[in-house]
């Protein structure tokens, strides 16, 4: 790709749209310039020759790149002047982009979706951040300079792994994770965001480890809304508000974390949160250190470290519980530690010294069991059982307002988070109110069903005890919900602990959820401990371990401490059978192996619930309950649309269910979001109403990806007009015109109610070599593509080699794997006669081959559309080599060899776009070339044309250089002709 090179692209679009099937490297010269968006579906290597920033490439779209294949970048500038527009998009394909800039108007510059995987290393995003929605990979050494929202957003169960990484400036939040994201953020420096440093949020599960936070303007760390966070070695200096907050749920685990200067409080615990924090310090707050309470139980644990020059060390009260063991309170202003009414607080070998005011303060009611508490050096006594006049002013304030909530970071409606289905009932709902939560759950009968019978037991054993009466033999509350992804075994356990603590089963109901990692350590007893102290955070509620059965050894790998946390847990649940609920989850066949990992195990889980997949007309009833909660409406082609998808949509290991009706949800509203973005002003009713296009490429039906009658007109002309123009051929073109009629009389006949044949799909192109079957078959899914049939219309070519493996199954593997890369388009199989066996050859994987297409053929007739080339004999024997393999094809396309005036003209076409012109002379040559070599040409065709002329363009240059050798300068004309003893020679 170059500027100024008269055979290279200029943009880069019309370089990867020119790229053949297969892994391809495009360079590109310094320059500026300019492309349009393109989406990209091949392997390919795009690298500029240049440092960083020699190459930028502009683009006005919205997106300059959108990767749904596997692409890598390098050293490239990719800027967006889109308002709404991405640098980059990568959507279900695979990134590996090294040392790049991106830069975009929109709130977000990078994004990764839809399952795709991006690993960014080396790189900066200038003015737009990076966004990863049920995405994984790697940023590494990357920066975010100026974000017009948040620095780093991951969300939608996103895996990342961010190290090594600056983000500076954001408006919103420097790193935002949420929605199930599941990050590792390490040895990262976040400075100056406009609202958190880093916010975690919204059933999220990150780890920290190292790097720093400084100047948020809000907190430098929230865990918030049923979030957990294992953060070690984190420092956070400077936050305009608090340095760590924690609430409504959320469960932080901080080991060796330092924060700094905050302008309010340096840790807030409080609505519900849990906090463990070991050996951490906390100095130079304006207010207090840590404050701990605040109402809504919460829980929080400090253990070792040390609280200093705060205005007060420590204050507690209102609500929860407050363990302190072996910390040091020192050189605070007003108080070391101060204790309000209002929940428990333990403190054990705590060290009060060199405060200003008292040590310790202890009000009237407070509830303080207090053992080795050293108060020493402190400028005023300890106050025990404070009750100040209502006057008095010699006690501090110690327990502030909680603060008010960070503001939600805006995003792109593109980018935009989504709620749950379900409605959320208060935390102290009544049973029968949470009972109607559960039974408002769409689907989920039999859980129902199973969940109701342990309720109305439940209760009458309650009443049974205040009756005074027997309970008779105690049921099994800890269970087992198995069944596949998305199926709301989560939400279920979530209604499930507000049950129990209606019932007065547990003490407030509380869900934590973890899973492996979260329990099982790396070191031998590391385990016990994590899965310990993980259990005892539980305590009071429900233990959800999701994913149960990869603690089992049948699913660890190597010297694997799984087994060792499933021990634990079976001793725990007996010393504390009547203090937590564990529900275990996993995928049916997988928990049914776990169950026997102990031999205690299930003993103690007798109850288990199978959560079935979800119907197609459930489904459909999800995608509605999302469209009403965000005021969309469905139109009636696009309900039908949807349960046709959920219909023919292949119930793999990997099928997200209720995920998977989010994931169509979501991306959806950001297809109408692009459709309306070229509408001056748009009405009410068309911002809400999602139409049928808009599941256009997001529903995956392969063939029947589009709707009704409507084609790309233009696209399809020009296809045909290509189609024309190719030399000879005419019988082919003929054939090619046929099938095009077919199909769109198949489908007026099906629209007007008629009964109508099987679109024609798979073909047979026979011939010798060099006769125009590839070019034909990617023309021929441009074609279906523009008419609406295919999806996408790419060409997958393979041979022999892409199909074959070198032992038993991986060819079955090998060629499910191609036949996936091309659903939605076409796999061309070259000289297919390859994969059967010579009759005595003994063993060969290439049947293996052919009997997997077979099926494949059968079981996603309407998906794919299958091309497998080669001789005209040799094709025949591939035919007869599986019996079902023939009547899957519904045509045979042969392919005849090019008469000589159509090699002549082939050359002549070849030549023109290289500048090369072929006088009345030489044409003579090479008439008398191409006859005298008849055969040769006969076997290769336009192959054997383009290898001559290379041959004739090395004899032209062999014979100018040979001419200036004598003297003669080389002219314009002599560079651009060939004459008759080039085609000799």
């Amino acid at each position: 790709m170059s500027q100024t090179e008269p055979r290279a692209y200029r943009t880069l679009s019309d370089a990867l749209q020119a790229a053949p099937a297969g892994a391809v490297n495009i360079t590109i010269t310094p320059g500026h310039y300019r492309t349009e968006a393109y989406r990209f579906w091949g392997t390919a290597t795009i690298t500029a020759l240049g440092p960083r920033g020699s190459v930028v490439i502009d683009c006005s779209d919205e997106h300059n790149l959108q990767i749904e294949g596997r692409t890598t970048l390098q050293r490239l500038v990719l800027r967006n002047w889109h308002q709404n527009g991405l640098a980059l998009s990568v959507v279900g394909g695979v990134a590996v982009v090294e040392d790049c800039e991106f830069m975009s108007r929109s709130a977000t510059s990078v994004s990764a979706r839809g399952g795709a995987e991006l690993f960014l290393h080396g790189s900066t995003a200038r003015d737009a951040g990076i966004a990863y929605l049920d995405a994984a990979g790697v940023i590494e050494g990357t920066e975010v300079i100026g974000a017009g929202a948040c620095g780093i957003a991951l969300r939608d169960g996103a895996r990342v792994s961010v190290r090594n990484c600056r983000v500076n400036g954001a408006r919103e939040h420097g790193i935002w994770v949420t929605a199930r994201a599941n990050p590792l953020i390490e040895q990262c420096e976040i400075y100056g965001p406009d609202q958190a440093g880093i916010m975690v949020d919204a059933h999220a599960r990150v780890a920290i480890r190292g790097g720093s936070v400084s100047g948020s303007k809000l907190c430098g760390l929230v865990v918030r809304d049923d979030a957990h966070a294992t953060v070690e070695g984190l420092q956070i200096t400077a936050a305009a508000m608090d340095g760590v907050w924690c609430t409504t749920r959320g469960v932080l685990t901080a080991d060796g974390v330092t924060v700094q200067d905050a302008r309010r409080n340096g840790a807030v615990v409080d609505d519900g949160a849990a906090a463990t924090l070991t050996n951490c310090v906390i100095e130079g707050s304006t207010d207090l250190g840590l404050a701990a309470g605040g109402g809504g139980g919460s829980r929080t644990e400090v253990t070792g470290g040390r609280i200093e020059r705060n205005k007060v060390g420590v204050g507690f009260g209102d609500d929860g519980a407050l363990t302190m063991t072996g910390v040091e309170l020192t050189r605070n202003a007003d108080a070391g530690l101060v204790l309000m009414p209002g929940g428990l607080a333990r403190l054990r070998n705590v060290t009060v010294t060199r405060t200003e005011g008292p040590g310790l303060i202890v009000f009237r009611g407070a509830d303080a069991d207090i053992k080795a508490l050293v108060s020493t050096g402190n400028q005023k006594g300890d106050l025990r059982d404070f009750q100040p006049a209502p006057d008095s002013t010699t006690a501090p304030a110690t327990t502030p307002a909680p603060p008010s909530a960070p503001p939600r970071p805006s995003v792109p409606s593109a980018e935009r988070p989504t709620g749950s289905t379900a409605p959320t009932a208060a935390p102290n709902a009544s049973l029968d109110a949470l009972l109607a939560e559960l039974d408002a759950m769409i689907g989920l009968r039999e859980v129902k069903e199973e969940i109701g019978k342990l309720v109305k037991f439940l209760r009458v054993a309650e009443q049974r005890r205040r009756a005074g009466v027997a309970q008779g033999p105690s049921i099994g509350r800890h269970m087992v919900f198995s069944g596949s992804a998305g199926t709301g075994k989560t939400t279920v356990a979530r209604v499930y602990g507000r049950l129990l603590a209606a019932l007065g089963v547990v003490a407030d109901g509380h869900v934590t959820e973890v899973s492996r990692a979260d329990l099982v350590g790396k070191v031998l007893g590391e385990t016990t401990q994590k899965t310990t102290a993980v259990f005892h955070n539980a305590r009071g509620g429900v233990l959800f371990i999701d994913e149960a059965y990869a603690l089992s050894r049948r699913f660890g790998v190597g010297t694997d401490f799984g087994q060792e946390a499933i021990d634990t847990l079976v001793k725990l649940l007996e010393d504390h059978r009547d203090e937590v609920v564990v529900v275990f989850a996993g995928y049916s066949a997988e928990m049914r192996e776990f169950l026997s990992a102990n031999p205690g195990l299930q003993s103690r889980v007798s109850r288990t619930i199978e959560f079935e997949d979800y119907t197609p007309d459930e489904l459909v009833a999800i995608v509605e309950g999302l469209t009403a909660q965000f005021d969309f409406v469905l139109a009636d082609g696009t309900r039908e649309a949807l349960k046709a998808h959920f219909q023919q949509a292949r119930r793999t290991a990997t099928f997200g269910n209720g995920r998977e009706a989010r994931r169509i949800f979501e991306a959806a509203i950001q297809q109408q979001a692009l459709r309306l973005a070229d509408h001056d002003d748009p009405s009410p009713e068309e911002l809400v109403q999602l139409l049928p296009e808009d599941l256009d490429g997001v529903v995956d039906r392969g063939l029947g990806t589009r709707f009704g009658e409507a084609r790309d007109t233009d696209q399809l002309d020009a296809i045909l007009g290509e189609l024309s123009a190719m030399v000879g051929l005419e019988s082919i073109k003929q054939q090619i015109r046929d099938l095009m009629d077919l199909i769109v009389m198949a489908r007026r006949r099906r629209a007007a109610g008629l009964p109508a044949d099987p679109l024609p799909s798979h073909l047979v192109f026979s011939g010798p070599p060099g006769t125009g079957k590839t070019t034909v078959a990617r023309l021929y899914g441009s074609l279906l593509a523009a008419l609406g049939v295919l999806a996408r219309g790419q060409v997958v070519e393979v041979s022999r080699a892409g199909l074959v493996g070198a032992f038993t199954g991986q060819t079955a593997a090998l060629t499910a794997e191609a036949f996936e890369r091309a659903r939605g388009g076409v796999l061309f199989i070259d000289e297919a006669y390859a994969l059967v066996r010579p009759a005595g050859s003994g063993p060969d994987y290439g049947q293996e081959a052919i009997d997997t297409l077979v099926k494949l053929m059968e079981d996603h007739r309407d998906e794919v559309v299958v091309i497998v080339a080669g001789y005209t004999d040799e094709m025949q024997s591939f035919l007869a080599a599986n019996p079902g393999l023939a009547s899957r094809f519904s045509a045979t396309v042969e392919f005849p060899a090019y008469g000589l005036d159509e090699l002549v003209e082939i050359l002549v076409r070849m030549a023109e776009p290289a500048g090369y012109t072929l006088p009345a002379d030489t044409l003579t040559a090479v008439r008398s070339h191409l006859t005298t070599h008849a055969p040769d040409y006969a076997l290769g065709n336009a192959r054997e044309v383009r290898k001559l002329l290379a041959a004739v363009q090395t004899a032209q240059a062999r014979r100018l250089r040979d001419r200036e050798r004598t003297g003669l300068e080389t002219t314009v004309d002599d560079l651009r002709l060939f004459h008759p003893e080039d085609i000799g020679a």
